[in-house]
């Protein structure tokens, strides 16, 4: 090799040391080029720029010695060819000769240099670097003739590799399509029934292995009740009758579970002498399955929902119509009474036309609460307390032969409800519960709080996650088919006989429940009980103090000038009567607009306003804000019994607003107006003041 060509780079951080390196190189290789680096970064960078045939490296340098410059040479695979010969002034021993061919290099020489000694080893590895480039060009030589001969071999072989392509990939589809069906695929054996061949997919449907299907015939895993339908078919399929089979049955899994497919089966021809053989499809419709009972579940729910509210929307229609109608019945029988003695033949009459019309107010309620149309005093309640409240009046009611149990909470549970509805709802189950068990049993009212977790949420849709109060009413009675279940919340059904019950209790619970913002949910097994349980949202409060009992008297009669308005004249005409009749002044109005009128022509302080809430234009909250601008001090009393009107759909009153339920008595009326005004109001004459300003 000339060594005009050459070019050999040194690294060493002493001046010196690179003038004496340069020298020796001169007298060792005359003309050859000498590049020098003072440190190892400086020298890898003209070693990159320059391709170097030999480089003479410096062990001992700052920063990055001799070894780890070595090193990172041999790691970059632009530089890894070139020979590296380390210089060191250290002693030569074992552990230094090892470190240095660990970091790669392929020679060390010690210093001070003798020339003989780097002359040597220049040599050397100038030798082994053509050696390696020779034997890199043999390698490629060798290489392109095994790839001209690979190419000559590839032309004749082409002929039978293409011929043997198709049955290759035809082979690899097979395989794949048969491991990574989604569905299952078998072959059976038609005179044992063996499985012959499985696939994955196959094995995971049925819960076994492919070696233990294998090992098995169909009739070991198919369903018993589904054998001999199967074994039809098949017998069908053998004689021709049909071309394919296409059922659906069960498997059954090692842990007794029954998975139900669609099978689909065709026959095959007999190969080589075999028997003929089976192919079959398998498709999991289990999801399918539940997918579809869900949807019926939801269908129902939904028609259930719809019929309730059909319903619902008629009774709360007949409500409202009926209410007007008995209340001025039961205020004609109440004029009626106070005019006939005790002794009159027509008094027993009017009295009965007094019950039939108050048994028609209760009905009404029933239908109210039902439709979810009535008017309702929520108050923040302790559970706890409204469960104790009741437990005496439960025992008298239910009888010695059934057993009353009542499980509180260890803390206050807090909900807002009515608390007159809320203890209507647990009278109505209970009295159902205890109708349930003629032969005595237990009665168990319980109240706890919940926490709903997404798990319960997906079983009860109607339910949503959260913090919940529970009430539960569980019977050991006789219990409800699951077709009962599915009535039980609709009006006027009744599993028991006509003249014990309206078939009203239990829609009235739903229609409270619901009104109230809760959700109700149904446990029942034939013999053995009944158990519905009450959510209703956890709000946060403190308990109420208890308040003394009501002194029972008569309230003295109230003075001063009411309006009463109310679009039905009937009903405005009885109010006023008895108001009047109480010694009151009284103005009527017919209407909103008619009311405000009556007041602007008048001029004086109105002392009350006894309104429907329901009436035409303005409903009765809005009467009430625009007369409260005009008389700062007037009181307010609402009636109503139906809140199906713009603005007053579900309304819920303030427990301190006055409000009276229609249908209502002539008592009840003069009872809560005397209640709401103030004993010092201004006085009105003996005479009647009834004064209809139109």
């Amino acid at each position: 090799m000339s060594t005009a060509k050459l070019k050999l780079l040194g690294v060493d951080d002493s001046e010196e040391s690179l003038e004496a390196l340069s020298s020796a190189v001169e007298h060792v290789l005359p003309g050859a080029a000498f590049l020098a680096a003072r440190n190892g970064r400086e020298g890898m960078e003209l070693a990159l720029a320059h391709d170097p045939d030999i480089i003479l490296l410096d062990v001992v340098m700052p920063e990055m010695d001799g070894f780890e410059t070595c090193r990172r040479i041999k790691e970059d695979a632009r530089l890894r060819n070139i020979p590296v010969l380390l210089l060191t002034a250290l002693p030569p021993d074992k552990a230094l000769c090892d470190k240095a061919f660990e970091a790669g290099a392929e020679a060390f020489i010690s210093k001070p240099l003798e020339l003989w000694q780097l002359a040597v080893q220049i040599r050397a590895m100038l030798r082994l670097k053509a050696a390696s480039i020779s034997q890199r060009d043999e390698y490629t030589r060798l290489k392109e003739m095994v790839a001209l001969r690979t190419r000559e071999l590839a032309e004749e072989l082409a002929a039978r590799e293409k011929a043997l392509e198709k049955l290759k990939e035809s082979e690899i589809l097979f395989k794949t399509v048969f491991t990574q069906a989604p569905l299952g695929i078998f072959l059976v054996d038609s005179g044992t029934g063996r499985f012959l061949r499985v696939n994955p997919a196959l094995a995971a449907i049925t819960g076994r292995s492919v070696e233990e299907l294998s090992a098995c015939s169909w009739r070991s895993i198919t369903h018993t009740d589904d054998i001999k339908r199967q074994s039809e078919n098949l017998a069908r399929l053998e004689s021709g009758e049909i071309k394919v089979l296409r059922m659906e049955e069960r498997y059954i899994r090692p842990d007794g579970g029954a998975v139900p497919v669609k099978l689909i089966v065709t026959p095959l021809s007999a190969f080589n002498g075999s028997d003929p053989r089976y192919m079959g499809i398998v498709e999991d419709i289990g999801a399918a399955k539940y997918a579809e009972r869900e949807k019926n579940q939801l269908e129902e729910q939904l028609r259930q929902s719809q019929k309730m509210e059909t319903a619902g929307k008629l009774a709360g229609g007949i409500a409202h119509d009926f209410n007007n109608i008995i209340s001025v019945i039961l205020a004609y029988s109440d004029f009626l009474l106070k005019e006939l003695a005790p002794d009159d033949p027509g008094r027993r009459d009017a009295e009965e036309i007094k019950k039939a019309g108050l048994r028609a107010a209760a009905l009404t309620r029933q239908l109210l609460a039902f439709s979810r149309k009535q008017v309702l005093q929520p108050e923040v309640l302790d559970a706890n307390q409204v469960v104790r409240g009741m437990k005496t009046m439960l025992n008298r009611l239910l009888g010695e032969n059934i057993k009353l149990a009542a499980v509180t909470a260890g803390t206050p549970a807090f909900l807002k409800a009515d608390p007159c509805h809320l203890e209507q709802v647990l009278l109505n189950l209970s009295v159902n519960a205890r109708d349930a068990m003629p032969r005595g049993g237990k009665l168990t009212l319980e109240v706890s709080r919940v926490r709903m977790d997404e798990a319960y949420v997906q079983r009860h849709g109607t339910i949503a996650s959260g913090d919940y109060v529970m009430l539960s009413v569980s019977d050991t009675g006789t219990g409800m088919s699951a077709e009962t279940q599915t009535h039980i919340f609709e009006p006027f059904f009744t599993t028991k006989p006509r003249d014990r019950g309206t078939g009203l209790g239990l829609s009235t619970v739903h229609g409270i429940v619901k009104q109230s913002g809760g959700s109700i949910v149904v446990y029942s097994e034939e013999r053995y009980g009944t158990v519905f349980k009450l959510y209703f949202p956890e709000v946060a409060g403190e308990t109420p103090p208890a308040e003394p009992p009501p002194a029972v008297g008569k309230a003295a009669a109230g003075r001063g000038v009411i309006l009463v308005v109310d679009d039905d004249i009937q009903m405005r005409t009885v109010a006023s009567r008895v108001l009047a009749a109480d010694g009151l002044e009284v103005l009527e109005a017919g209407s909103a607009e008619e009311a405000l009128a009556v007041c602007r022509r008048r001029g004086r302080q109105v002392s009350l306003l006894l309104t429907d809430l329901v009436l035409p234009k303005l409903n009765g909250f809005e009467l009430a804000g625009r007369l409260k601008a005009l008389y700062p001090d007037i009181l307010l009393v609402f009636m109503s019994g139906y809140t199906e009107h713009s603005g007053l759909e579900n309304k819920l009153l303030d427990p301190a607003t006055n409000f009276i339920q229609k249908p209502f008595t002539l008592d009840a009326l003069t009872r809560k107006i005397r209640e709401a005004l103030p004993p010092d109001a201004a006085p009105a004459s003996k005479r009647s003041r009834t004064r209809p300003e139109r």
